[in-house]
């Protein structure tokens, strides 16, 4: 029996959706209510995007909103232009620090009883190997 040689590959592209398509909708299941977001691991997570202990959901959101509208302060459009120009790794460093800077002081200008979640994150950031510490020295 003649079979078309593009037959196996459609069966093959079908079986290969159908198992794609049960992973997304495992994937999309609804969490339990008052469950947290499972942590990510790798180089994909973004910095700060988890909600620090202590930091109750309508805090948490207001600071999210205040952290979006300091985008367009005036301090923190030059601050993040000026990382865009920098060079060098220590000019790179020197510049982050800056627009992070620049960044909290919009956040607390709008409503600065946002400062207990920069404690908050600050905290929880040194407790888990963050910018506190010291750089791993390489072998040699």
């Amino acid at each position: 029996m003649w079979v078309h040689p593009h037959t196996h590959m459609k069966h093959l592209l079908t079986i290969l959706a159908l198992v794609l398509s049960v992973g997304v909708a495992t994937a999309q299941e609804k969490k339990p209510e008052g469950q947290p977001p499972a942590k990510k691991e790798g180089k994909g997570e973004k910095k700060g995007s988890a909600r620090p202990e202590g930091v109750d959901e309508a805090t948490w959101k207001k600071f999210q909103d205040a952290m979006k509208a300091a985008q367009s302060d005036d301090a923190v459009k030059a601050a993040k232009a000026k990382l865009a120009e920098a060079k060098s790794e220590d000019e790179k460093k020197e510049a982050g620090k800056a627009l992070r800077e620049a960044t909290k002081a919009a956040v607390l200008k709008a409503d600065a009883s946002l400062a207990e979640v920069f404690a908050k994150l600050e905290a929880a950031g040194k407790g888990k190997g963050g910018k506190g510490g010291e750089k791993k020295k390489k072998k040699e």
